[in-house]
C-alpha cells in the first residue's frame, strides 16, 4: 500500500481505468408459461395497462420481472440492463420471441431490492447476435427505450433509458418526480472561472442543513433531484434542507475525483460563503455534521476528498460507487482517519451489486476505518454504475445523516 500524506493533485496521480471485460454476472432467467398463452392484441392491452416490466412474483429476497419488447423486424432481442454487461452465459439476457406476434419477452428472477436503468438490444440476420462475444455495454447492435416505460432518464450517455424499480415508487411517494418536467433549479451567483451552481431550499425560519451534490448539471437537467428532495421534504422523509447542484463541466476528470478541484472549492469558497450570504434570506447551519456532501463514481472521490481537506466545514459524505480503483489501495484511508482526528466524520459508502470490485473495495475501506474510530458504513446496493439508484439512494442516505 503506497501512502500519499498531502492532498495535493501533484502527490495523487490517477492510475488508468481497470483493463479487460466487466465481471461475469449471474443473471437468472426463468421459465415463464403464460406468455404463450397470449395473442398479439392481449399483450398489447397487458404492456400498457402495466406501463412497463411486470413484477410477477416476489419474495422477502427474490422477485421475478418480466419484459416485453415489440420488434417484428429483429431475429434476437436482449435486455441490456446496467451492470449486467458480461452475463456468464453470452445469451442469459437474450427474450424470447412469442410465435407470430412481434413480441419478444423474458422474465428474470431479480434481488427484491432491484434497481435498473435498461434499453433493449435489436440484432437482425441470421448470423449470431454479436453481443454473445461483445457483452451488453457495447453490443454491436442497435439499443432502443422501452417506449412503454414512462419512467425514464437521459443521464446514461445522453441516450433515453428506461427504469425499472422493484421496490416502485409506492414506499417512495416523493420518488415520482424523478426525471420529470418542472420548475427548474435556480442558479446561485458565483464569480468567474468558478462553476455553475443551482440550488433549491425549503422554506424555514430556522437554520437548514445543507447538502451539496456533484454533477450538478445531470441532477437538474435531466434527473430533476431538485424536484425528488422537495417531495422528500414535504413527505417527511428528508427536515427542510438546502440543496446546492456543482455543475462539473466539460473537464470532469480533471475536476473530479482529484484532491483538488471541487474539492477544495466546495471545503474552502462555496460552503463558507453560502453560510456568510445565505440562500436568498435562508440561513444556514454552521455545524459541520449538518453539511453532508454527495458524488457518485469520480463525485464519490470528491465527496470523499472534501471531507478529508476541510472537516471542520464538511463533516459528512455520502459517496456512491465510489471510483477507489483510480488511486493506490487504501490511499485514502490515512487523509480521512487524520481529518477525523481534527474533526468527527460520517461517513456513508454505497456501491451496486453489479459494480464488478467496487463493493469489496468500498468495504474494506469501511472496515478500517471503523477500526481507527471513525463513524463509516458500507452498503451494497442491487444495482450497477447507475442513477437510478444513486438519486433514491442518495436521499435515504442524507435522511439517515441529517434527520436527528
Amino acid at each position: 500500500m503506497q501512502r500519499i500524506t498531502q492532498l495535493t493533485d501533484t502527490d495523487w496521480q490517477p492510475l488508468p481505468r481497470p483493463a479487460g471485460p466487466p465481471r461475469p454476472v449471474v443473471v437468472t432467467r426463468v421459465a415463464d408459461p403464460e406468455p404463450a398463452r397470449l395473442d398479439g392484441d392481449a399483450i398489447a392491452r397487458r404492456v400498457a395497462r402495466a406501463g412497463g416490466p411486470e413484477v410477477v412474483r416476489r419474495t422477502a429476497a427474490t422477485a421475478e420481472v418480466r419484459f416485453w419488447h415489440h420488434a417484428p423486424e429483429a431475429t434476437a432481442v436482449a435486455l441490456a440492463a446496467s451492470g449486467w454487461w458480461r452475463p456468464q452465459a453470452p445469451d442469459r439476457c437474450d427474450l424470447t420471441r412469442v410465435g407470430a406476434t412481434g413480441w419478444w419477452t423474458g422474465t428474470f428472477r431479480v434481488p427484491a431490492d432491484w434497481q435498473a436503468t435498461y434499453r433493449f438490444v435489436e440484432h437482425r440476420g441470421a448470423a449470431p447476435p454479436p453481443w454473445w462475444e461483445r457483452g451488453l455495454r457495447d453490443p454491436g447492435a442497435p439499443t432502443v427505450a422501452d417506449r412503454h416505460n414512462p419512467a425514464r432518464h437521459a443521464a446514461a450517455r445522453g441516450e433515453d433509458c428506461a427504469v425499472v424499480r422493484v421496490p416502485g415508487v409506492a414506499r417512495r411517494p416523493w420518488l415520482a418526480a424523478f426525471a420529470t418536467e418542472g420548475a427548474p433549479a435556480r442558479e446561485l451567483r458565483t464569480r468567474a472561472r468558478e462553476p455553475r451552481v443551482r440550488w433549491w431550499a425549503a422554506e424555514s425560519d430556522e437554520p437548514l442543513p445543507l447538502l451539496v451534490v456533484l454533477d450538478g448539471e445531470a441532477h437538474t437537467e435531466r434527473l430533476a433531484t431538485h424536484r425528488v428532495l422537495a417531495g422528500a421534504v414535504a413527505a417527511g422523509q428528508l427536515p427542510p434542507l438546502a440543496a446546492v447542484f456543482v455543475d462539473s463541466g466539460p473537464r470532469r476528470p480533471e475536476v473530479l475525483g482529484v484532491p483538488g478541484g471541487r474539492a477544495r472549492w466546495i471545503g474552502e469558497r462555496l460552503v463558507p460563503r453560502l453560510r456568510r450570504d445565505g440562500l436568498d434570506g435562508r440561513r444556514l447551519a454552521a455545524d459541520p455534521a449538518r453539511t453532508v456532501v454527495t458524488g457518485s463514481s469520480f463525485g464519490g472521490l470528491t465527496a470523499l476528498f472534501t471531507v478529508a481537506r476541510t472537516p471542520e466545514v464538511v463533516g459528512a459524505a455520502l459517496a456512491q460507487s465510489t471510483s477507489l480503483w483510480r488511486y493506490p489501495e487504501r490511499a485514502l484511508l490515512a487523509p480521512l482517519v487524520a481529518a477525523d482526528r481534527k474533526h468527527p466524520l460520517r461517513l456513508r459508502l454505497q456501491s451496486g451489486r453489479y459494480e464488478g470490485a467496487l463493493p469489496e473495495l468500498a468495504d474494506d475501506l469501511a472496515v478500517r476505518l471503523r477500526e481507527r474510530g471513525v463513524d463509516t458504513t458500507a452498503t451494497v446496493v442491487s444495482g450497477g454504475h447507475d442513477w437510478a439508484w444513486w438519486v433514491p439512494l442518495a436521499v435515504e442516505g442524507a435522511a439517515e445523516l441529517l434527520n436527528d
